[in-house]
């Protein structure tokens, strides 16, 4: 059975190799002094699976006092089409809830195959009335 923990820095080397193996997109929000910082704001939001272990699922959740946020879930790939990625997303939901959010967002890039449908499948639905924009500073 998997166990949902916090993450801790100590394990940001395999949540680091299970983002890398399975394709995320990694940026520079996603450095180790990065993943630090962002613990001062949702500690309880980060969470990893473990089972026998070892790291085999990571969700980053953020929440920014209004809207919570779904960012990197990821399953290491030999584990994956086990339903472990909707017991992250579920105990996400549960904290998320905990701290009576109303709506939650995430963003998948259009070029992941099946991540869509793995949305889908968990109790999500794609708007079509947003646009997402990025503002980065050191592309300024």
């Amino acid at each position: 059975m998997m166990h949902i923990i916090q993450f801790e820095m100590g394990m940001y080397e395999e949540v680091l190799r299970i983002w890398t193996e399975t394709g995320l997109s990694l940026g520079a929000s996603d450095t180790k002094e990065q993943i630090k910082r962002s613990l001062e704001y949702s500690k309880d939001l980060f969470l990893v699976g473990i089972l026998e272990k070892k790291v085999v699922a990571v969700v980053l959740g953020a929440f920014d006092g209004r809207r919570g946020y779904v960012h990197h879930l990821a399953i290491d790939p030999k584990y994956q089409k086990h339903g472990y990625g909707r017991m992250m997303m579920d105990e996400l939901h549960r904290r998320f809830s905990n701290k009576d959010v109303k709506k939650v967002h995430l963003f998948i890039e259009v070029d992941t195959e099946g991540v869509k449908e793995f949305y889908k499948k968990v109790g999500w639905h794609t708007r079509d009335d947003l646009i997402m924009m990025s503002y980065v500073p050191e592309n300024k």
